[in-house]
């Protein structure tokens, strides 16, 4: 279930931005599914057994992206979703120290930080189009 309630997500935000997002959102939709598509390719064959150095490189381009993006925007959105998006930088690092079997927590923790960036920018577009609709 949690799969398909991810991909649904995924697909809502990236499509409301395309949608009626305005340039901005678009970058931003962009940037994201780029970063989603990289991701299931870069992950190790480990599992999240120890950090994932590839994937962490993704979300490190992807943060990047945000805060250039939340620093040149006159909205208010992409500082939410580069904030949201570097605690998710923050759990790989998180990850290096860890002992035991944590890899769950490793998994769940980078996926629970997509939904936020991923609502953030399904949230700051509808709040774009009212702005240019008034």
């Amino acid at each position: 279930m949690f799969p398909i309630i991810l991909a649904v997500t995924i697909l809502a935000s990236i499509g409301i931005a395309f949608g009626w997002g305005g340039r901005d959102e678009k970058i931003a939709a962009t940037m994201l599914m780029i970063g989603i598509l990289l991701s299931n390719f870069v992950v190790s064959s480990g599992y999240y057994m120890h950090t994932e150095s590839g994937l962490f490189s993704v979300d490190v381009a992807t943060f990047g992206g945000l805060l250039i993006l939340a620093l040149r925007s006159d909205r208010f959105w992409p500082m939410w979703a580069a904030a949201f998006q570097l605690v998710a930088m923050l759990v790989h690092i998180g990850s290096e120290f860890q002992t035991g079997d944590l890899r769950w927590a490793y998994y769940i923790a980078l996926t629970f930080w997509t939904f936020p960036v991923l609502i953030t920018l399904g949230v700051g577009t509808w709040f774009e189009g009212r702005l240019r609709e008034a």
